[in-house]
């Protein structure tokens, strides 16, 4: 018997328009006054990857997007650009070419299209931004604290970035759900070849001095730290069993 069950993936009436990625999208919408807000959300559905358990707008975008508003209801400095950076949010598992197609959709009547679109590629292409919390995606998990600002300012790349890594210093039993889902997206690999790959991108994590980067995330290393060492702990637990039989 597998170490980790499929989740069940029974999804409730509603709960796609109605999950924190939903609510976000059409706030933000609503804020730029940007038209065809419920037809672009359609589209990110679609094209969402139907293999996709973790990095899917119900569990990974929405996960983010509920850590981002809890933030703002603590009463944190908000963004340079508020709407734009919850788009961003919302898009992180979006295709980059649909990606571009909706932002020129919705912002084309926007005094400030241009810059806004600029900000929120910025955003999904940074390299500070580019690690997913859950499988490691990306080049690096720590850029140069003196970059230049571009058409974000590197405060608002971080916090992007922040938030990405948030999953890993979820509650013990949210941290478990989570890595469950991971795993699951990858049924297709071995359990000896996922369990290795999980451990190289786990020790990844582990290299990188710094987890978070803003003062709003900071307390969140250590709880981060212990979830990637339980995890790695566990994982080589299994490792050895299965080379054992």
């Amino acid at each position: 018997m597998s170490w980790w069950k499929e989740p069940d993936m029974g999804v409730p009436a509603g709960e796609r328009e109605g999950c924190a990625a939903a609510r976000m999208w059409r706030a933000a919408c609503g804020t730029l006054r940007a038209p065809d807000a419920d037809d672009a959300w359609k589209q990110i559905v679609d094209t969402s990857p139907s293999d996709a358990l973790w990095h899917s707008i119900r569990n990974c975008v929405a996960y983010q997007a509920g850590i981002w508003q809890k933030l703002i209801s603590k009463g944190i400095e908000d963004v340079v650009q508020p709407a734009a950076f919850k788009l961003a949010i919302v898009l992180r598992h979006t295709p980059s070419e649909v990606t571009v197609k909706l932002l020129t959709e919705l912002l084309r009547s926007h005094p400030q299209s241009q810059d806004l679109t600029s900000y929120v590629l910025a955003l999904l292409t940074d390299d500070e931004a580019q690690w997913c919390g859950s499988c490691g995606e990306g080049e690096s998990g720590g850029g140069s604290p003196t970059a230049p600002p571009g058409p974000a300012p590197l405060r608002d790349l971080q916090l992007f970035g922040d938030c990405e890594l948030a999953v890993l210093a979820a509650s013990k039993e949210e941290y478990d759900a989570h890595a469950k889902l991971v795993r699951a997206e990858y049924s297709k690999l071995t359990q000896e070849h996922y369990v290795e790959l999980r451990i190289k991108v786990l020790n990844q994590f582990n290299q990188i001095p710094k987890l978070f980067h803003t003062p709003e995330f900071e307390d969140l290393e250590s709880a981060a730290r212990e979830n990637i060492e339980r995890e790695i702990s566990t994982l080589r637990e299994h490792l050895s069993a299965a080379r054992k039989d």
